[in-house]
């Protein structure tokens, strides 16, 4: 990694180590992590870095709730800036969340607000069950993302088509009418196995109209390949 690839990283595991806010409905089920556990994910954590020429000035973690009780999950976000002034409108914006929870927490079975819909630069979401350390799905959630170049688009469409991993999923497609090759958008380095940022690509494998399966590949545009590819599910919104 280059050094500011590094320095995000590091900054990411810092704050999980040291700054790391914890919903207060996990805190009153007794289910804040331990130091320990603390140190057990900050080293286990994907390695976070900023996209293209952008590096992180700020990161904030909170550790979310699942409007459970008792909670089966716990949400990890990762909230990351790139400007000072974004930084400072998230800490604001955090800040009056917290009011808004401390106001609505009276009494267990009142539902509260979590942290979901904070703006930053780059947003992250690991779920986990709380107690483990163990990250059982991590996700880039923020809406940039879709904002992919025409021509980096057609690049990655046309790398996609080319490898024999997609003409196989193509071909083996339950019917006709589910369209082509989709771009979904960017995808981060940890979630592509990819030194560089990727591009995101789903080719739909079935479709009932309501609910379907889609073949998700990771499309790396400098070494023009598919770096990662797994069967993701698919509903209608």
């Amino acid at each position: 990694m280059s050094s500011n690839r590094e320095r995000d990283a590091e900054k990411v595991r810092h704050v999980l180590r040291h700054e790391l806010k914890v919903h207060v409905r996990l805190q009153d089920q007794n289910k804040a992590p331990t130091e320990e556990q603390l140190q057990q994910l900050a080293d286990t954590i994907p390695d976070v870095m900023a996209f293209g020429d952008n590096s992180f000035i700020g990161v904030r973690a909170v550790l979310d709730w699942d409007h459970q009780i008792p909670s089966k999950y716990a949400l990890l976000r990762i909230l990351a800036c790139y400007r000072a002034l974004d930084l400072e409108r998230l800490d604001a914006l955090i800040e009056d969340r917290d009011e808004e929870i401390a106001e609505g927490n009276l009494y267990p079975e009142f539902d509260v607000p979590d942290y979901g819909d904070l703006d930053s630069s780059e947003s992250y979401v690991a779920l986990m069950t709380p107690g483990s350390v163990e990250i059982e799905d991590f996700r880039f959630m923020s809406a940039w993302r879709k904002q992919v170049r025409p021509a980096v688009a057609d690049l990655a469409v046309e790398t996609v088509k080319n490898t024999p991993s997609y003409q196989r999923a193509a071909a083996a497609r339950s019917g006709d009418g589910l369209g082509g090759p989709v771009v979904i958008g960017w995808a981060p380095p940890c979630l592509a196995n990819t030194s560089t940022w990727a591009v995101e690509i789903w080719l739909l494998t079935e479709f009932d109209g309501h609910q379907g399966k889609a073949r998700v590949f990771m499309v790396d545009l400098d070494e023009k390949a598919v770096t990662r590819e797994f069967d993701t599910d698919v509903q209608l919104a």
